[in-house]
């Protein structure tokens, strides 16, 4: 599937981090609707697609934060930008980085379920 990494919000890390994330989405997707294992887990439930798939997007968080304190600081994106959610008064209900990083813990921990990017 070709996807467009150009002119998009955040370019330079997206490019990085939408890679990785589209190309285990893919995998994931192949292997459900086709009832194929996917990597160690082998055949996934209805319930582990959900959930696997539902982790892809705070496995996203964490990547795209990593990448981004891994660059120059002239060249990072403010975390006020990408990393929180506001109420309409601007007060932050949710940094999706430690959100991310609790949701993919508690996986590992019910399930068993990790994913190496």
């Amino acid at each position: 599937m070709v996807r467009n990494f150009t002119g998009i919000q955040f370019e330079s890390i997206r490019k990085l981090v939408d890679d990785k994330i589209n190309t285990i989405h893919d995998e994931l997707s192949n292997c459900f609707y086709q009832g194929l294992p996917f990597r160690t887990f082998g055949v996934l439930t209805k319930t582990q697609f959900d959930r696997l798939h539902g982790l892809l997007f705070r496995i996203y968080d964490v990547l795209f934060h990593e990448e981004n304190i891994k660059q120059p600081i002239a060249q990072q994106i403010p975390e006020a930008k990408y990393r929180y959610i506001y109420d309409a008064a601007g007060i932050v209900t949710l940094d999706k980085y430690t959100d991310a990083k609790q949701a993919i813990l508690q996986l590992k921990n019910t399930l068993g379920v990790e994913i190496t990017v």
